[in-house]
Order: C-alpha cells, then structure tokens, then sequence
C-alpha cells in the first residue's frame, strides 16, 4: 500500500525516521482501506463545489432510405450536476514522556528535548491508524449522503412497497426472512438500460450491484445459508462457510457499512461519485514538533463528498416514504 506523509521540515534524517514511505496517496491509502471506495467514480480536485458533466445519449431512430442518404440521427446531450465536498480534519498528540515509559523503540536515541524523539514503528502505525479511521470516516459519510440524497430524487426508481401503512410510517423491518424478496422487487423495478447491463447487452463493466447495509448483508447471508440450492452463486456449502463473495440475479452483493437499516440500493458502482480535494495530497498528513511541551503533533485534513451521476439508474428500496 502506498501511504503518504509530509514530515517535519527541518528533520535531519527523514528517511530514516518514515522508512520507504512515499510523500503521496494518502487519501489512496484511505480509498484501499475501504475496498468499496474503489468501485466508485473519483472526482479529484474538488474545493468546495463542482459542476460534474454527465453524458446521454438519446433513442436512435434507424429509417429506411436512399443509399446514399443518411438520415438515421442518434441525439446526445451533456448535462451537469453539481456536487460538493466536506472537510474533515484529525489531530493526535504525542507525549515523549509517556512514549519513553511506556515503550522504548530502537530509534528513540535522544532525548525529549529533540523532535526526532518519535519512534519508526509507532509512528508509522499512527499513519495507519488515521487512514483508516479516515477509511472509517468516508464509508460512514457516503451511506448517509448517498441514501439523503436518493429519497428526494424524482428520477431515483423508489420502491416504498415496505411502507406496509402507505403513510410514510416505517414499514417491515429487513430480516433474513424477507431480504430475498425486497431484492426481488428491486430486481423487478430496475430500468431497461440496468437490466440491458445486467443481460450482458451493454458494456458489462457498467452492471449494477445491490448495495446492503451491515443488518441487510447479514440477512442476505443467513437467507443464502438456509437455502443454498438456489443460490446463483454460492452453490456449495463450503462456498458460504468461506464466505464467498455471493450475487444475486447475476448481480454482485456489496456491503456498503453505513447504509442505513431496511435501505436497499441497486445501481453500478461507478454510478456513484467520490469526490475529494486532492487524491494524492502530499500535505494529507502533517507533524510540527512543540518544544515546549516537549510533544509532537500530528494532524490530517481532507474533503470528502459523496454523489451519484444518473438517478434514473438507482433504485432505491426503502421502508420509509420520502414524500
């Protein structure tokens, strides 16, 4: 893995002190953390807000004619959809007293009145920390900006059939007994162009996938477990005790942590946008040592959004109404 750091500037030796790391892919280190992340379409350079084209192509209308007339037309259009980013920030303190009697590493040479008091292996185990806890930070933020956005959407596909009340009111709670059929009825809402993908007629690496929340994948796979024969995929049990990555009606089931309970979400993964300042942001990860508190300081600052290009590709089975 590629993980970036900036060092303090007047370090003397700052290739001993961070290894073989290199300066960049913070954020790259992040994304890798949490594998989802790489499914999705990166926006890079994002500073607060930005206008994201999205391309369409129209129905082609095909007409007998002359041979030597062309009048068969096929209308494109490009629209744009605008997207923002958050930022968010970290901080971690060292304290050379607490590091000197807690555990002594083989670079903690000086004493605490020198800034290369840090030792290799504990800091670079607090980068990887952060990237994760960043990784953390990420997943949780697209589940609820992704699902927040979605159930106001006029051309996202919702499917409210598990409002039992029609009211708005919470409906059936997603439980291993009925996961099977909400990811049926989404299957049976999904749009022409999804299902050309799924069937192999369009560009397969466009195919949708469903999207479960922790409580949802867990159900998918206890559903899968108690009756494996059907399974399309996992058509063993030693496959389900290796846990096996399943599909379900040729399409992948993804866990996407922070969606939130009885959401379901069906659309391709490049469909959704990561958008973020600076994929491979040298300054991700800064340190400045304190003489006088005889400390070092280590913080990190991103931006994150999180969006999607085409509504009318998604949908979104949710027990809640959102009108």
């Amino acid at each position: 893995m590629a993980n970036s750091i900036n060092t303090t500037p007047n370090l003397a030796n700052t290739e001993s002190l961070w290894g073989d790391r290199s300066r960049d892919l913070f954020i790259d280190a992040m994304v890798k953390s949490a594998a989802v992340l790489n499914r999705f379409t990166l926006i890079d350079g994002v500073k607060a807000k930005v206008n994201v084209p999205i391309f369409e192509v129209g129905a082609q209308t095909f007409t007998a004619g002359d041979d030597c007339a062309f009048t068969d037309t096929t209308p494109t259009t490009i629209t744009e959809k605008e997207m923002s980013v958050q930022t968010f920030s970290w901080g971690f303190k060292n304290c050379k007293a607490v590091l000197e009697k807690s555990y002594r590493g083989v670079a903690l040479k000086k004493g605490q009145h020198n800034p290369e008091t840090m030792d290799v292996e504990f800091r670079n185990w607090v980068f990887d920390y952060f990237a994760k806890l960043a990784a953390q930070k990420a997943l949780t933020y697209a589940g609820s900006e992704l699902l927040g956005e979605m159930q106001v959407d006029a051309d996202v596909i919702m499917d409210d059939r598990w409002d039992s009340s029609g009211s708005g009111a919470p409906g059936l709670v997603i439980a291993s007994s009925n996961i099977l059929d909400a990811m049926q009825d989404a299957y049976e809402d999904m749009s022409d162009v999804m299902l050309s993908a799924v069937y192999g007629d369009a560009d397969r690496e466009f195919r949708p996938a469903y999207f479960l929340g922790t409580k949802a994948y867990q159900a998918f796979q206890i559903a899968m477990a108690e009756d494996f024969a059907q399974s399309m995929t996992l058509s063993s049990s030693e496959g389900i005790a290796k846990g096996a990555i399943p599909t379900y009606y040729g399409m992948e089931v993804i866990h996407l942590a922070s969606l939130a309970d009885n959401n379901i979400i069906v659309c391709s993964p490049s469909n959704l946008v990561m958008l973020t300042d600076d994929y491979n942001d040298v300054n991700a990860i800064d340190s400045e040592y304190e003489a006088k508190e005889n400390s070092e300081y280590l913080w990190g600052r991103f931006k994150l959004g999180f969006s999607y290009l085409k509504g009318d590709e998604i949908v979104l089975i949710t027990n809640i109404d959102p009108s």
